[in-house]
């Protein structure tokens, strides 16, 4: 089961990977980015095609 960190406003999406410290970087960014907002977290079938990616900060 694949879980991912959602933000309901933007409706974008980050995929939780907790053994992958760069996936860990992207979700502090994603979530500091996003404060304020409501963030979910909920498995990715759930949001799959109604939410975007979120790409950070490239």
């Amino acid at each position: 089961m694949v879980r991912a960190r959602a933000c309901t406003g933007c409706r974008e999406y980050v995929i939780i990977k907790a053994d992958d410290p760069e996936n860990i970087n992207l979700l502090k960014e994603f979530e500091a980015e996003h404060r304020g907002h409501m963030l979910i977290t909920l498995n990715f079938d759930e949001i799959k095609g109604a939410y975007r990616k979120y790409k950070g900060s490239e």
